[in-house]
């Protein structure tokens, strides 16, 4: 995948893209298409993406990350995207969701204890959604019950990444009523009363690990509470708005290998005696596809950019993230259709970009809710 145009980047920014860049080749490409196939996440592969530096940029150095930005962070995850966007969503959630939640909610001592193993290698999950609670995620009813020292917690958790192989897991659990009755709690691996199931038959993201999580009197300290009680819900807010830019830089690479593969595909495919890269049919829909790709990444990156500058990044973020996903969507289509039947086989890459994007407009707030919040904005001020 050519490397972006991003003339507004420093030397060192640019330095992390390229090797970004050089990582996701050599080391993610060469498998992508067969772990899409054993629906296995590459564990060492993330190991390896760690020990470079490429899990937790924007983690704090004191906790062995980057020290640096979500401008750096996005520049990673588009680089991974465009090559294989489970390794990247896992890259994500884990070391962004996870780690960021923490970063953000916990105590100097919890922070010293959980982090750094997440900028190591090892896996952060994030449980907010349950089956009767997603877009309406104050409507979880998973409860935590405080019993001395302890929470005991009980509920379910669906469509959590990471949720069979973390080893540091954030669950939000009713500790009251209402928004106000949400908190924050740490479940370590090793908890007795929590078991994880594989969600099996995804159409897209197949080698990310995605878990069903069932709590019963699953018994945690009390210091795994991270921030107050009652805390969870808006801590849970905010860290989406990290998260809402770290999905929209998984969009643009995901339509990024899309365009890069149906480019290429149609210089060398010839029809009529020539190439359809001389058809106006093709280049228009090319020439559309690109034209999306540039205005996503810079409401993308411009989001990313606000929230290094520690403003309000919610709004930004919340453009960038539907806009990208949309955009990788629709780019990701026009590219099958270049391909003709071929794109249809999930032997060609397009397949796999198409099915990783369709993702992308579901999670991380879909889109007919990220425009109601939008739209709101437009109406109230």
């Amino acid at each position: 995948m050519p490397i972006s145009t991003h003339p507004e980047l420093s030397d060192s920014q640019a330095a992390l893209q390229a090797a970004t860049k050089n990582f996701a080749q050599n080391h993610l490409a060469p498998g992508a298409s067969e772990r899409d196939k054993t629906c296995e996440l590459p564990i060492e592969l993330f190991r390896e993406a760690a020990r470079v530096g490429l899990v937790g940029v924007n983690l704090p150095e004191r906790f062995g990350g980057g020290g640096l930005g979500l401008t750096e962070a996005a520049l990673v995850l588009e680089q991974l995207a465009g090559v294989d966007g489970s390794f990247a969503l896992t890259v994500g959630a884990s070391a962004g969701l996870t780690g960021g939640h923490i970063l953000r909610a916990a105590t100097e001592t919890q922070a010293a204890r959980w982090i750094p193993p997440l900028t190591r290698g090892e896996l952060g999950a994030w449980a907010l959604t349950e089956p009767g609670a997603g877009s309406d995620a104050a409507a979880l009813v998973c409860k935590a019950e405080k019993t001395g020292g302890s929470y005991l917690i009980n509920g379910l958790k669906i469509f959590v990444s990471q949720g069979k192989l973390f080893s540091v897991m954030i669950l939000m659990a009713r500790t009251g009523e209402g928004r106000g009755g949400i908190s924050a709690l740490i479940i370590e691996t090793d908890d007795a009363g929590r078991e994880s199931f594989l969600i099996e038959g995804k159409l897209g993201m197949r080698s990310m690990d995605t878990a069903r999580v069932v709590l019963k009197n699953c018994e945690v300290p009390a210091n795994r509470l991270l921030g107050a009680e009652g805390d969870g819900f808006s801590q849970a807010m905010e860290t989406l708005v990290e998260g809402r830019i770290g999905a929209g830089a998984v969009c643009l690479g995901l339509g990024q290998g899309a365009l890069d593969a149906a480019t290429e595909y149609a210089r060398g495919r010839e029809a009529f005696g020539r190439s359809i890269s001389d058809f106006a049919g093709v280049r228009g829909q090319l020439a559309d596809c690109a034209i999306s790709l540039s205005a996503a990444r810079e409401l993308v990156y411009r989001a990313a950019r606000v929230a290094d500058s520690h403003n309000d990044a919610g709004p930004a973020a919340n453009m960038a993230k539907l806009f990208a996903s949309e955009a990788a969507l629709k780019v990701c289509d026009r590219s099958i259709q270049v391909h003709g039947g071929q794109g249809y086989i999930d032997t060609s890459p397009v397949n796999r970009f198409w099915r990783d994007a369709r993702l992308m407009t579901v999670g991380e707030g879909s889109s007919e809710i990220i425009r109601g919040v939008i739209s709101r904005s437009v109406f109230e001020g």
